[in-house]
């Protein structure tokens, strides 16, 4: 196979999980619950780390040090699949129905917990991995395209509360 100049991220998952290691992260708005799994779907780790970016430093370097390359997440966006792929680290989304589905295989189909969801996560990533895809990072023109986007839709909500307020003032001046 030619070797190519620019790298192009996998877009399907190798049959073995590197190192045998998975994670499953569930985030959340004050931390983050993480579980590492090894190839037997044993937990070698579980932790809780914050949700600032502290906590994702920290989160990085703890999943470098056990040797894990793959994580599995319930969202495909945000500050924490930033930190993950800016890493280098393989992430593969799994939908928050599809975990809500999978926990009855564990035998808890209960309410939340998001320790018992991290884990749900890893294990998932380690025995579904030929149903399951890597997210791909965006490129650079995309991320571009995004910023100007958000920029826009910022600028026109500010524009209509202008226009709103203006509009309140005047017809307080009219009366």
């Amino acid at each position: 196979m030619p070797h190519s100049p620019t790298h192009q991220p996998a877009t399907v998952l190798p049959e073995v999980p590197p190192g045998g290691l998975t994670a499953g992260l569930d985030w959340a708005t004050a931390d983050h619950a993480v579980a590492v799994v090894n190839d037997k779907g044993t937990v070698i780790e579980q932790y809780l780390v914050d949700a600032g970016g502290a906590g994702l430093r920290e989160l990085v370097g703890r999943l470098r040090r056990a040797g894990v390359t793959e994580v599995a997440i319930e969202r495909g966006d945000g500050q924490v699949v930033d930190a993950l792929l800016a890493a280098g680290l393989t992430v593969v989304v799994i939908s928050p129905n599809q975990v809500h589905s999978l926990r009855g295989r564990y035998g808890s189909a209960g309410n939340k917990d998001d320790r018992f969801d991290a884990f749900v996560l890893a294990d998932t990533l380690r025995t579904d991995r030929a149903r399951l895809r890597p997210l791909i990072p965006d490129t650079t023109a995309t991320v571009q395209l995004r910023s100007a986007v958000r920029a826009r839709k910022d600028l026109i909500t500010h524009r209509v509360g202008l226009a709103n307020q203006l509009r309140a003032h005047l017809e307080l001046g009219c009366r």
